[in-house]
């Protein structure tokens, strides 16, 4: 036997196909590292959902309850993205006319002080 030879089919079919990112909807990455433990318990919820996971980590992160600690950083963040908010609205004072990001930040900020404001509220 010298030599096996591969037809042109088959020699194509080798090589990597390349993505092409610009057409596809979800073309960004997230990663986060979980320990072992963490890992398991993820991956149990993700199997009782039936969920693909990355619909599952999508759904979890924007869709469900939200726990924040109070701390300066969180404090300065919100201030910072409302000053934000403040200097686009001086401009132009309709709320519907906000973009995407700023609107959802505005959202969870209100969300997040009037949870704070409740338990406030029931101590």
């Amino acid at each position: 036997m010298d030599k096996i030879y591969r037809r042109e089919t088959q020699i194509k079919s080798t090589e990597k196909k390349v993505k092409n990112e610009k057409n596809r909807v979800r073309n960004m990455i997230l990663n986060f590292r979980v320990t072992p433990i963490e890992k398991e318990m993820i991956e149990a919820r993700i199997r009782i959902t039936g969920l693909p996971k990355a619909e599952f980590f999508i759904k979890s992160c924007l869709y469900q309850e939200l726990s924040v600690v109070g701390n300066v950083r969180t404090f300065s963040e919100m201030r910072n993205r409302i000053d934000e908010i403040y200097s686009i609205m001086k401009c132009n004072p309709y709320l519907d006319e906000l973009d995407d990001e700023h609107r959802e930040s505005l959202r969870i900020i209100l969300e997040l002080l009037v949870k704070v404001f409740n338990e406030e509220v029931e101590e």
